[in-house]
């Protein structure tokens, strides 16, 4: 199986003070067309949040106007689309646009976009940690409860957990004052609890990190949009860059279990056979 993971393109976002920034709506499609040059192609395909940068209809609309006019041809043969929110989106108002890109599990907690999808013998378990009106992002109880119960109904079974905000620590200061918050040591405990957890996927760090939790890796995906600047000094100031973006490509088999790469979505000279 091969999962796709294109995170934070925060859709509406005013780009004229990014130099050579194309715009988030193109470099989203860009993502996504590039998408369809895999060999082979992604079986499922992970947007952890933010897809918009302030939550407006509009933006909702345009992010699913875009994955229909690139990606009809694969959802055709069977790719599989989930999205949950981030700290820059309405949650309800994409819910509202978005549907079937969201399909909230029956017995979620009140108002939280939860999800439980299971295709090729992996189950796909999305958490939704925005805290609204907070650039930050929590676990609560009800949350964690509702992942509790439902790693318990799949137990022994390969599970991959995907969020917007990385229960990680990453060195970059002001972005890990506005991480994950509170519910960390326990989504830790149910992930060492579970033993087989293949991957936790994440955005919000707009860079490419690796981490891990309870035994298993964390990965973020870097910005289908725009990169910020790798400082760890503290106190650092928050900047951007455009490097070259990238989406996250995990190639998982139940026998050698989950390998992660990220591919460039601009193409460059190559290949050359050697």
């Amino acid at each position: 199986m091969l999962i796709a993971h294109v995170t934070d393109p925060h859709i509406g976002l005013r780009t004229n003070l990014m130099k050579a920034h194309p715009g988030p709506d193109e470099a989203f499609r860009r993502a996504l067309a590039h998408l369809r040059q895999l060999q082979p192609l992604a079986d499922v395909l992970l947007l952890s949040g933010d897809l918009s940068e302030n939550g407006h209809t509009q933006d909702y609309e345009a992010l699913a106007r875009v994955i229909g006019e690139e990606l009809s041809e694969l959802t055709e043969r069977g790719l599989l689309v989930l999205a949950i929110p981030g700290n820059h989106d309405n949650p309800d108002m994409a819910k509202s646009v978005l549907g079937d890109l969201m399909p909230v599990a029956a017995d979620a907690p009140v108002g939280r976009v939860c999800i439980h999808v299971e295709r090729g013998g992996l189950h796909f378990i999305g958490l939704d940690t925005v805290h609204l009106g907070f650039a930050h992002g929590l676990l609560e109880e009800a949350q964690l409860h509702w992942l509790e119960v439902q790693l318990k109904a799949c137990a022994g079974q390969p599970v991959v957990i995907f969020m917007h905000h990385p229960p990680l620590v990453s060195g970059i200061a002001i972005m890990d004052a506005c991480g994950l918050i509170q519910g960390a040591p326990q989504l830790r405990k149910l992930v060492a609890e579970h033993g087989q957890v293949q991957l936790i996927a994440a955005g919000h760090l707009h860079r490419p990190v690796v981490g891990a939790l309870g035994g298993a890796p964390v990965v973020v995906a870097p910005s289908s949009s725009h990169q910020l600047d790798l400082n760890l000094e503290p106190g650092a100031p928050l900047a951007c860059r455009m490097e070259p973006p990238m989406v996250g490509i995990y190639r998982w088999t139940p026998q050698d279990g989950i390998a992660c790469h990220f591919s460039h979505v601009n193409p460059f000279a190559g290949p050359y056979p050697i």
